[in-house]
């Protein structure tokens, strides 16, 4: 049997975390639930402990990575993780899928992919632009390279450096992977509340990007990291304005290796740029009014 252990990181989430732990104590090898109270201003804490979690409150609002770094003080030593997000609800209780693998030895980390529902979430590009970095430095292809619901064995997760706020994701698959740990990405049926399209939620997404782009600069360096940025944008609007252009998009990084972008100081970076830009402002005045 496994000993495993669930952090749930929990910030004003009084309306779905309550729902959330009674499914996880369903999971079998989960024997301890502790939720982090990220310094809520809502009952949070209090509707934690009364669905049976174990529950610790950060007197402020300190962010994901330092919720999740809490949990895994207060843990103990477990076997093996469960990383799930306060508003999975009901859902919860399919994390014995994500666990399952990492019970039995054969994945040293398991990331959750599952469709948000329609009408929710932003426009993909902080998912695509933390896909590339993955892709581009582990060689993984990952349809939800942020998801924050995985499960992990005990000694990776004790020994990783967490980074701060919602950069904790795109850093464990980095610093897994760094150790050659085995992940895998699983589908399962979870559901949550993504974020709308509305100023809040762009804000939201923005922070994000933010605290994703630190993480990947701390690890892989900064002009790495920018070069994969501007790969993620290119791609994103060639992508974006006929269908056709999609593969020129797959090839952006070719594109950008002929403008001398890889690996630059920023002097080079910069006058590369400014080369590059003249180029295809000039290529584009030359077409001819046939051309699309």
């Amino acid at each position: 049997m496994t000993h495993a252990v669930a952090i749930v990181p929990a910030y004003d989430r009084a309306d779905t975390v309550g729902a959330t732990v009674t499914a996880l104590r369903t999971v079998p090898d989960v024997l301890d639930v502790i939720v982090v109270d990220d310094g809520s201003s809502d009952r949070t804490a209090a509707v934690a402990a009364a669905a049976g979690a174990r529950v610790i409150e950060l007197a402020r609002n300190r962010g994901k990575g330092a919720a999740i770094a809490a949990g895994i003080a207060a843990s103990g030593a477990p076997d093996a993780y469960l990383l799930i997000d306060a508003d999975l609800g009901r859902t919860a209780a399919l994390a014995g899928e994500l666990l399952r693998p990492v019970a039995l030895g054969t994945a040293d980390m398991t990331i959750a992919a599952f469709e948000s529902p329609p009408g929710g979430g932003g426009f993909g590009f902080v998912k695509g632009f933390a896909a590339r970095v993955l892709r581009a430095e582990t060689g993984l292809t990952l349809a939800e390279p942020l998801s924050g619901q995985r499960a992990l064995r005990g000694p990776l997760l004790r020994s990783l450096e967490l980074a701060d706020g919602f950069g904790l994701e795109i850093a464990l698959t980095l610093d897994a992977a760094s150790r050659a740990a085995s992940i895998s990405e699983i589908e399962v049926g979870f559901s949550h509340r993504p974020s709308g399209r509305d100023l809040s939620g762009f804000a939201h997404r923005a922070r994000i990007g933010r605290h994703v782009y630190r993480a990947a600069a701390s690890r892989i360096g900064g002009p790495k990291t920018i070069y994969l940025l501007i790969a993620s944008l290119v791609s994103r609007a060639l992508s974006s304005r006929r269908p056709a252009s999609r593969k020129r998009g797959r090839d952006v990084h070719a594109a950008l290796r002929r403008l001398r972008l890889w690996r630059p100081s920023w002097p080079q970076w910069r006058l590369g740029l400014r080369q590059g830009l003249g180029s295809r402002l000039k290529s584009r005045r030359r077409r001819t009014p046939s051309e699309p």
